[in-house]
């Protein structure tokens, strides 16, 4: 089995076989780049090489690539979704991936220094189990969160001061030049998704000189980021809920299980089953084995935490939250409980002296507390009006408190450049129609800043692309990261099936009754996609939903 601390870090990509097909590298970068003093940080790389050799004319150097997050790994995703990366990306380049700093996979360690704030499992179960889940669950949820992360900031400056200084978005953006350059180039090609797209918009700001080929898509508007408004992220949600309703409607019964002949009536429907168990919530309980019973109780937080992640993923997740609630409308919990994620069954290991991260929750809050630029001891009054800010939006914002509560910010390596310039290579950006998190709107107001860039708009429901990825976006991808041909100001990619099209969670399965062909090599990898995708695995601060077993 390989092991990450086998490697030896180097500063010049020293690589060893790993995981069968691929090859891995621990790239020491410096720990802070304002401050080369503080130490050097390890970044896990890892890269499947072109077959094509470095003088050939045809070979167009290192392609990297970013799942988002912030705090999903990027080894991971490479290992799960290669043959789509492969497919996409194309015989050109060496792909590569990497967990940028703080963001290894479930705090393994696959890059280090890691974040953790907890000193041990139970305490960081305990922390996140007593954090509200939504803010409007009581008068003093919001106040709470409020609290809570102060407490996590007073954490990191005491515990962790030195990495949680380190972890901020431009110092990510700075090892990405370094890696590249490790290559023996100067400018960086490279694929970013949602947080991603942060990234490399960081990334343009900072090193306009160094941009090669650069796919942004689902994009976070970087002005409001760094400016410490989230809020707008909300812009389009209730909007992509709709979207969802309405092609319920279209689609019909016989395909759509929550279907009424209007859209407010299929709004009516789940809202319906939501104030049911926000009075009356149900247990789920499985014990079928008595040495494992699972449980949850489905109430309304839960079903509204499963309603948001659904408008992350719709083409494959909206047909098992339709028949949760038709369950749900009969008395039967049970399905929720097959749709949550596995649960934790030991939360105290013998050696629970040991720092916990689970990679995710301290990465992203790290990443988030160092990278604005505004002030983090904002006044109570000062945190709920930006919470009712984003409650006008939709009110899913109760989900997402902790984009509103700021601790102590601690300071990092800082933004420089802007994110109005000119690149040495247009950026291609990515926007669907309808994104929970991202909105097509924060796709243009980039593009408006880089000179040349242009916006694909995918006319699909999700969030990024790759919720709904279809051939006609991929051939666009395919086109400006062979020969650099953008697409027309304006184009527009249709969705090859709608959201409910057929009973079938499998994107390019949706068809397969109707094909009078076998599908193409990039058409599998798609449908291999769709069953095991990026989007499911990283929501962009998409809220967790929990069972458990005893």
């Amino acid at each position: 089995m390989f092991e990450w601390s086998s490697l030896t870090p180097s500063t010049n990509l020293s690589w060893a076989a790993c995981y069968t097909a691929f090859q891995c590298a621990r790239f020491t970068v410096p720990l802070q780049y304002s401050n080369t003093s503080a130490g050097d940080a390890q970044i896990a790389v890892i890269m499947s090489p072109s077959n094509l050799s470095h003088t050939d004319p045809n070979y167009l150097g290192p392609f990297l690539f970013n799942p988002g997050g912030p705090g999903s790994s990027g080894v991971q995703t490479f290992l799960a979704d290669f043959p789509l990366l492969q497919s996409v990306i194309g015989p050109y380049y060496d792909i590569v991936s990497f967990d940028p700093r703080a963001q290894s996979a479930l705090g393994v360690g696959n890059t280090t220094p890691a974040v953790s704030f907890f000193a041990s499992p139970a305490e960081a179960l305990l922390y996140r189990e007593t954090f509200p889940n939504n803010a409007n669950e009581s008068a003093s949820s919001f106040g709470r969160s409020l609290a809570q992360s102060q407490v996590l900031a007073k954490l990191a400056s005491d515990r962790i001061q030195l990495v949680a200084e380190s972890v901020g978005t431009p110092a990510v953006a700075a090892d990405m030049l370094n890696i590249v350059r490790a290559f023996g180039q100067e400018k960086l090609n490279y694929y970013g998704i949602s947080y991603g797209s942060l990234l490399g918009s960081t990334f343009a700001a900072m090193f306009p000189e160094n941009v090669g080929r650069f796919v942004l898509d689902g994009v976070v508007n970087a002005h409001d980021y760094y400016a410490g408004n989230r809020t707008n992220t909300l812009s389009s949600t209730d909007d992509t809920l709709t979207s969802i309703y309405d092609s319920c409607v279209a689609a019909g019964p016989q395909l759509c299980p929550i279907y009424e002949n209007s859209t407010d009536l299929v709004r009516a429907r789940v809202n319906a089953v939501l104030d049911s168990v926000h009075v009356a919530p149900l247990a789920a309980i499985n014990d079928t084995d008595p040495s494992n019973i699972e449980w949850i109780v489905v109430d309304y937080t839960t079903l509204t935490t499963l309603l948001f992640n659904t408008l992350y993923t719709p083409y494959a997740s909206a047909q098992g939250f339709a028949e949760a609630i038709v369950a749900l409308e009969q008395g039967d919990p049970s399905v929720v409980l097959q749709a949550v994620p596995s649960p934790i069954t030991d939360i105290c290991p013998v050696n629970a002296s040991v720092p916990v991260s689970d990679g995710t929750f301290d990465a992203a809050t790290a990443i988030w507390f160092g990278d604005s630029f505004v002030d983090g001891n904002r006044t109570f009054a000062e945190a709920k009006a930006n919470y009712d800010a984003a409650l006008n939006l939709s009110a899913f914002a109760a989900l997402r408190s902790h984009l509103c509560n700021r601790g102590s910010v601690l300071k990092c390596d800082m933004l420089t450049g802007s994110f109005i310039t000119n690149t040495s290579t247009p950026i291609l950006f990515i926007g669907n129609t309808f994104d929970p998190v991202t909105p097509l709107a924060s796709a243009h107001n980039m593009s408006t800043g880089f000179t040349g860039s242009v916006v694909l708009q995918q006319n699909s429901t999700g969030h990024t692309s790759q919720s709904g990825f279809n051939l006609c976006t991929i051939e666009v991808i395919q086109a400006y990261l062979t020969n650099l041909t953008l697409p027309a100001p304006g184009t527009v990619c249709q969705p090859a099936t709608g959201i409910w099209s057929i009973n079938s969670t499998s994107l390019v399965g949706r068809s397969m009754d109707v094909r009078t062909r076998e599908p193409s090599p990039l058409e599998e990898a798609v449908e291999a996609f769709a069953r095991s995708s990026v989007a499911k695995r990283n929501m962009l601060l998409a809220p967790a939903v929990k069972r458990f077993s005893f």
